[in-house]
């Protein structure tokens, strides 16, 4: 009989790393975020505890699989080629999970700080786990296009109920249903952190499709999402939508066939808006939350109008292509004009703001405009939360101001300083302001400077070494997009259950590309 060919050891473990980060992934893809009980009351509480609770017993499963492929690889290389080999991103993970220990070792607030702000519990566990799941899913993940189908399918049946929520169709009858909660997430900006970095994933598989099936299936995603996204309520939304399309459209001068996808995503979504209007006078829909910026796009003919634009420099385009040999590629002054004239508006609109704050009695014209005054109310509040989460880091002694007040304690530490507090509660009321509605105030006030540094620079390197990888795996297209999405739209919004362990998986899921001799690459499927 011929010899049974040994296997490899460190194919054994990447095996079982696998195994077991694929039932992870299964559980927090398709279950997670259908799962409710009590109907919406607590709905934060249970979800978080059922985050913690599987990344838990994942993390317990796998620190022995981790243990061991550590000391078998210790046989092929040292300890200085073992982290010789790790990328930006990955020390900037590291220094992160350092700057929260660091946080949680001198806070005031142990207590709170280790599992974080009731309802919220994104204490010292949750951030820690974020840290986990990024090294388990890059290390470990054998990613294939068949996970991103799961991913689609479970967020677009997602994204559909809130639909029909949204127009007072439910499914399933939830306990204490109303207009603010939607879908099986909860409240409209639980939803919309969720929609933020999982719409990115389909909405660029589009992009990138090159027909058949996949571009069909990515379509109706599309819709789907597009809808859902114009629809569930909160306005952040479309600051995500923003830099996804703005993106696309630096990266379609590439060469024809992104272009035309570009173009016809431009075309889907203000066909999205009509049928959101269209639904508004179908006799079994009822829309039952209304909101400026949404009637705008979905109740008016703004949309109709700006898609039949689109449609014609599509057509346009088609014919330069089909007979006058057009190559978009040779023509990226348009794209450079384009970002130069949204920059000027951008500094433009930044520069206006500062002068009609800063002088007394502001610009005449502009004095009396709630968007060119920075003050509480800007932003739809936003200045207040800001104010409050700049004014408690400046008032912090240095050891605080390098590690934090403790990770999810910036509640407990404005409400401990009277004249702030004084002024949050003018502000807010009896609503508890738990984070600054910035992701990255937030964290300064919570794990110091250097926290706020390496989370930063988690996202600033992740990002632009996507998009050059792309190039070769065009998957990172995906990743980068959500990520992106995600930086930009936490910029006025925060970090939660619904938004964080999914972003960190496709961190780690988009790292696990630049990993080299690591168990996703072993040479048996």
């Amino acid at each position: 009989m011929p010899e049974r060919q040994k296997r490899d050891p460190l194919e054994v473990t990447a095996r079982f790393g696998n195994m077991i980060m694929t039932v992870y992934f299964l559980a927090m893809t398709v279950i997670f975020p259908f799962y409710i009980k009590d109907g919406y009351r607590e709905i934060g509480k249970i979800k978080a505890f059922f985050f913690i609770h599987i990344s838990l017993i994942t993390a317990g499963i796998m620190l022995p699989v981790i243990a061991i492929d550590f000391w078998l690889q210790r046989k092929q290389m040292s300890i200085a080629a073992h982290y010789r080999r790790l990328s930006v991103t990955d020390w900037f993970v590291y220094g992160y999970l350092a700057a929260v220990l660091l946080s949680y070792l001198f806070t005031d607030y142990k207590k709170e700080a280790f599992l974080g702000a009731e309802g919220w519990y994104m204490g010292l566990v949750s951030q820690l786990l974020f840290v986990s799941i990024y090294f388990f899913f890059s290390r470990f993940f054998k990613w294939n296009e068949k996970w991103l189908c799961v991913m689609l399918l479970s967020s677009g049946l997602v994204f559909l109920w809130g639909i029909l929520n949204r127009y007072s169709v439910y499914p399933l009858t939830i306990y204490e249903q109303r207009p603010e909660f939607i879908s099986t997430l909860g409240n409209i900006n639980w939803f919309c952190g969720y929609w933020t970095v999982l719409s990115p994933l389909g909405i660029l598989w589009y992009w990138d499709s090159r027909g058949g099936w996949k571009q069909a299936a990515a379509g109706i995603y599309v819709v789907i999402a597009f809808l859902s996204g114009v629809t569930q309520g909160s306005s952040s939304a479309y600051l995500a939508l923003s830099v996804i399309f703005l993106m696309m459209f630096c990266l379609s001068f590439r060469n024809n066939r992104r272009m035309y996808r570009f173009l016809e995503l431009g075309i889907l979504f203000m066909l999205s808006c009509q049928l959101a209007r269209l639904f508004r006078y179908l006799p079994v829909f009822t829309m039952n939350y209304e909101d400026k910026l949404m009637n705008t796009l979905t109740d008016t003919n703004l949309t109709l109008y700006i898609g039949l634009a689109i449609g014609t420099v599509y057509l346009l385009f088609g014919y330069l292509v089909k007979y006058k040999s057009y190559e978009i590629a040779k023509h990226k002054e348009i794209r450079n004009i384009v970002m130069v004239l949204l920059a000027a508006a951008l500094a433009g609109y930044l520069a206006l703001l500062i002068a009609n704050t800063c002088i007394p009695g502001g610009i005449p014209g502009l004095s009396k405009q709630q968007i060119f005054v920075f003050n509480e109310n800007w932003g739809n509040s936003r200045g207040a939360t800001w104010l409050a989460g700049l004014a408690a880091y400046r008032d912090m002694p240095l050891l605080q101001k390098l590690a934090g007040v403790g990770t999810d304690c910036f509640a407990e530490y404005i409400y401990a300083l009277p004249e702030l507090a004084a002024r949050v509660y003018a502000q807010f009321g009896d609503s508890r302001l738990t984070n600054a509605h910035n992701e990255w105030l937030t964290i300064l006030v919570n794990s110091g400077a250097l926290g706020f540094v390496c989370y930063a620079g988690i996202f600033l390197s992740a990002i632009p070494r996507f998009l050059k990888k792309a190039q070769d795996k065009p998957m990172l297209y995906l990743f980068a997009a959500s990520i992106l999405a995600y930086t930009v739209h936490n910029m006025v919004s925060f970090q939660q259950v619904l938004n964080a362990p999914f972003v960190f998986m496709i961190l780690g899921i988009g790292e696990g590309f630049f990993v080299k001799e690591i168990h996703l690459q072993y040479s048996k499927s």
